[in-house]
């Protein structure tokens, strides 16, 4: 019995070259995961305010919204590989950037949101870029898995991301500064397993206009009802349910009476359930149930998130943060499947930058978000976070269960003639 879950959990890393791809990417993430912590914590260090933690994420989001359909476009013309190098070289440089700026006491909300600016223009070339190599690199059911196996890559960095950034920020010699370093430092071993994987050819017969083909990819989305409701649900969710972490350092500082350092634990208990979690269902990554565990995580992210608005402990918010964390994985992981499973494999890249741009509302929502927090107090703010993500899904639901009676209705009657 376990033999076989572990067979059926782990089947696409018995690909070599996946499994290499698997590897080095899991390890970006996890400095992707840190990146986000720590820039939270020296934004709200300068400054005091949730507002500066949401401007230093609106570098990130305004590359994203802008630049992610066009990144698409590009990744489903050229090397992914070559893409994929250069994108993951410029990070990690510009981790060691601000690590130095940071350490010589030279840093400021500027120089951060430069560099998350940086970060969302780069990733929004290679994150495109990285899941349509996947459908490359593995076809047919296997696929769903190698999806699900990222996702689980993804919910383990947020276990080990949290630990990290926590152990390094505070060991004095090393604090924020040293942690960035420590990111630009782990590129290295990104980069090389990038070097093992074989090159990738460009799409043959691709269109001479960027622009035909950036509108061929959302013909290709409206083209296919099931497609046109993943996107935007994955927008909504993102924007909605993923902008509490602009709060968090507001809500335990000022609510709670911690300090915005201990966001790491909060993340880590998240993360926790959430690798529980993907394991547990990355098998059940296709056909009807998908759908279910979608939704259903979906909403269990949106209610936990309004109820940590009612909750007076940090022992609370930590529980309400494990479920929300198992909530969030479910839907991330069924999302992204469900989209690679309805497009095309030609229209791979443009599909998965068009979700792309949900990180780039989720950074956009961040600013008003930051100064509602501030005007308003964090526990409102978070309240009313939870309730977008409980209405956008429930409107996908609604929309869901039209679409299957229009494909379960039985075709119309044949008139026929009187006498026959």
């Amino acid at each position: 019995m376990l033999s076989r879950w572990f067979d059926d959990t782990f089947q696409s890393l018995r690909n070599p070259q996946y499994r290499t791809l698997w590897m080095g990417t899991t390890v970006a993430f996890l400095a992707f995961m840190m990146s986000s912590i720590v820039q939270s914590i020296v934004a709200f260090d300068l400054t005091g305010k949730n507002g500066a933690v949401g401007v230093v994420a609106l570098g990130q989001g305004l590359a994203t919204i802008c630049i992610s359909p066009f990144g698409g476009v590009i990744a489903d013309r050229v090397s992914k590989r070559k893409l994929v190098l250069i994108g993951q070289t410029i990070i990690g440089l510009n981790f060691l950037s601000v690590g130095l700026l940071i350490v010589f006491d030279a840093i400021t909300i500027p120089f951060l949101v430069s560099s998350t600016f940086v970060m969302g223009t780069v990733f929004s070339f290679i994150g495109p870029a990285r899941q349509a190599w996947i459908g490359e690199l593995v076809e047919g059911d296997e696929m769903g898995n190698a999806i699900a196996m990222q996702q689980v890559g993804m919910t383990l960095t947020r276990v080990i991301g949290p630990l990290l950034v926590a152990a390094l920020v505070a060991i004095s010699v090393i604090g924020t500064g040293g942690t960035y370093l420590f990111m630009s430092g782990m590129f290295a071993y990104v980069i090389f397993t990038l070097t093992q994987l074989p090159g990738t050819k460009p799409r043959p017969g691709a269109s001479k206009s960027i622009l035909g083909d950036f509108k061929l990819g959302f013909t290709h989305i409206a083209s296919r009802p099931r497609l046109a409701l993943l996107v935007p649900l994955f927008m909504g969710v993102i924007m909605f349910g993923f902008s509490y972490q602009v709060v968090l350092p507001g809500l335990l500082e000022n609510e709670l009476g911690h300090d915005a350092e201990q966001m790491g634990l909060l993340f880590f208990s998240g993360a926790v359930s959430g690798l529980v979690v993907t394991l547990g269902v990355a098998s059940r990554a296709t056909g009807p149930v998908a759908w279910r565990l979608m939704f259903g995580g979906a909403l269990l992210l949106g209610v936990t998130l309004a109820g940590t608005a009612l909750a007076s402990s940090f022992a609370q918010v930590m529980l309400l943060m494990f479920i929300s964390g198992a909530g969030s994985s479910a839907f991330q992981l069924m999302n992204n499947s469900l989209i690679m499973q309805n497009a095309d494999q030609a229209y791979y890249g443009r599909v998965m930058s068009l979700t792309m741009m949900a990180w780039g509302l989720n950074g956009l929502a961040g600013f008003p978000i930051g100064l509602a927090a501030d005007a308003f107090g964090e526990r409102q703010t978070l309240f009313v976070l939870g309730s977008g993500v409980v209405l956008v899904t429930a409107a996908a639901i609604s929309i869901h269960v039209s679409l299957n009676r229009k494909a379960v209705a039985p075709p119309a009657a044949i008139p026929t003639l009187a006498g026959d």
